[in-house]
């Protein structure tokens, strides 16, 4: 009886599924995301050095990772606003 109720919960079964975890191209492609909106945020070259060691330790784990169509074209346009980003930090000469 207990089972049937807990069915009667979760009437399609698959909608109760965890989810399956992103593929590696996901989830580095969110990473780039992230850095590059930090590197955006930071007002000097302080705050964005970090954030460069971080993103070239990035750009070392894409190597094997099968990415989609898709997904290379989100990464060279974070991998731009990322370096646009980086550059106005660097000091007027």
């Amino acid at each position: 009886m207990r089972f049937l109720i807990l069915l009667g919960l979760c009437p399609p079964v698959s909608a109760c599924k965890q989810a399956e975890p992103p593929p590696p191209g996901s989830e580095i492609l969110a990473k780039t995301r992230s850095l590059s909106a930090a590197m955006c945020a930071c007002k000097d070259q302080a705050c964005g050095q970090p954030l460069r060691l971080q993103w070239d330790a990035l750009t070392k784990e894409i190597s094997g990772v099968t990415f989609s169509a898709e997904q290379v074209e989100g990464l060279a346009t974070e991998d731009q606003r990322f370096m646009r980003c980086m550059a106005a930090l660097a000091p007027a000469n």
